[in-house]
C-alpha cells in the first residue's frame, strides 16, 4: 500500500511541478534569481498539496 501511495504521489506532483514550471515561465522575467524564487515557491506549493491530496484525502490517479 504504501508503495502504491508513493507512486501516487509522485506522478501527482510531477504533474503540479510541471504546470507550475508552465505558468513560471510565462509570468516571470528570464533572470537566474527570479527562476530560483520561483522553483521553491513552486516547491513550497506543490509538495504539501501533493501530500494532503495523495495521503490524506486518498485520491487515487
Amino acid at each position: 500500500m504504501t508503495g502504491e501511495l508513493t507512486v501516487e504521489f509522485l506522478a501527482l506532483e510531477s504533474a503540479f511541478i510541471m504546470v507550475g514550471f508552465a505558468v513560471a515561465a510565462q509570468v516571470a522575467p528570464p533572470d537566474p534569481y527570479s527562476q530560483v524564487l520561483g522553483t521553491l515557491v513552486i516547491l513550497a506549493v506543490t509538495v504539501p498539496l501533493s501530500y494532503w491530496l495523495v495521503y490524506r484525502r486518498g485520491l487515487s490517479l
